[in-house]
């Protein structure tokens, strides 16, 4: 039996933002901080949320992801 919280309830993952955090991590990759930044501020808040809850469920946070991206090193290690 499935204990998940309903979908009503769980925050939305917006299909702008998807596509603004696709940008953020190939401008990092690129050494374009500015350009990431101004991707990072265009998501909202909900979608936010979602991608905090999506990376925790994973074992990671945004800012070691972000941080990973950067330097080119493995974004989620021990899920390699």
């Amino acid at each position: 039996m499935c204990t998940s919280i309903p979908a009503a309830r769980q925050p939305r993952l917006s299909l702008m933002a998807v596509g603004e955090l696709r940008d953020v991590l190939t401008a990092l990759e690129l050494g374009q901080g500015p350009t990431a930044v101004a991707g990072l501020m265009a998501i909202d808040a909900e979608s936010w949320q979602a991608i905090e809850q999506r990376l925790a469920a994973l074992g990671g946070d945004l800012r070691a992801v972000l941080k990973a991206v950067s330097v080119g090193a493995p974004v989620l290690p021990h899920l390699a």
